[in-house]
């Protein structure tokens, strides 16, 4: 079972920081192309009531994925996308310089520069 994480700038004077979690979480895609969250534990079956009991291995695959929180470096906003289909590009300023929140641990911090990115285990499981 994978340990839930805390994501944050190490400057206490920032306070940027991310959603808890892995880091990503998977989703199966409905009829009309909503991307519905199958949370864990049970993601595989909630997968299956949204696209079908019945569905073959290879339907199954082709419609859920892995949304993974991203951060814009140029203007700092947060979203979530799936590196494997999606484009990483910012709904806020267009900008391709994206990162996936989990790519930067260890790095300075996206907003103030002066601070490091972390992940700190929150001693929970999931």
């Amino acid at each position: 079972m994978p340990l839930i994480h805390d994501y944050y700038c190490t400057n206490e004077a920032c306070g940027f920081s991310g959603p808890s979690g892995w880091g990503y979480y998977m989703y199966a895609e409905a009829d009309d192309g909503e991307r519905i969250t199958c949370p864990h534990p049970g993601e595989q079956a909630r997968a299956r009531e949204i696209i079908g009991e019945d569905v073959s291995d290879e339907e199954f695959d082709s419609c859920t994925g892995f949304n993974y929180h991203c951060v814009c470096i140029d203007c700092v906003e947060q979203f979530d996308r799936d590196p494997g289909r999606d484009q990483l590009r910012c709904p806020n300023c267009e900008s391709t310089a994206v990162e996936l929140l989990v790519e930067l641990v260890g790095q300075p911090c996206p907003e103030c520069g002066d601070g490091n990115f972390v992940a700190e285990d929150t001693g929970a499981i999931a």
